[in-house]
């Protein structure tokens, strides 16, 4: 029994590892929407994460970086992917257990982290001139909408968490689809 579980356990990452690779994919495709479309990845993790824990959502957050790094043409969605979209729903429910204060100051300075990683990282390797310039007073006002962003972005996780884990699974069968 134990067999077959972790067989489909597999065989589950794989298909959800194909499915976020194809959204980053569409995120080239639709280059206006990439952010949006490439942050909709966010709810296989998290299907992953409450089913199966951290260390499958790992191995497939490592699976799709390195394959969407290799055949996703738009490097923009693939770079967000790995420096935020993929790896900030794994690590959300530790800064979540911690006090409330800590926790929203440790995520904020993640997230100012790989901010400034991404647009250091797409600034370099798209050649494009520093339209802003790090340091300037637009880029500080850009710094801030995304910050406020990204506390919505948060807060959205938090919301498709607990809907996903006290409507979404027992309506649509899930927890069969899922059961040990």
């Amino acid at each position: 029994m134990r067999e077959k579980y972790r067989i489909k356990m597999i065989a589950l990452c794989g298909i959800f590892s194909a499915a976020e690779l194809v959204i980053l994919y569409l995120s080239s495709v639709f280059q206006i929407l990439d952010l949006v479309i490439a942050a909709m990845t966010i709810a296989f993790t998290l299907v992953l994460l409450v089913e199966y824990g951290t260390k499958p959502v790992i191995v497939v957050y490592i699976v799709v970086s390195l394959l969407a790094l290799l055949i996703v043409p738009h490097k923009f969605s693939p770079i967000c992917y790995i420096c935020f979209l993929g790896g900030y729903p794994i690590i959300k429910p530790y800064f979540d257990a911690l006090h409330k204060v800590p926790g929203y100051l440790l995520k904020l300075l993640y997230f100012n982290g790989t901010y400034y990683i991404v647009y250091a990282v797409v600034s370099y390797f798209a050649l494009l001139d520093d339209i802003f310039g790090i340091g300037t007073p637009m880029f500080f006002a850009t710094l801030a909408v995304a910050n406020i962003a990204f506390l919505l972005c948060d807060y959205v996780i938090s919301v498709m968490t607990a809907l996903y884990i006290k409507i979404l699974r027992k309506k649509f069968g899930f927890e069969r689809i899922f059961k040990k």
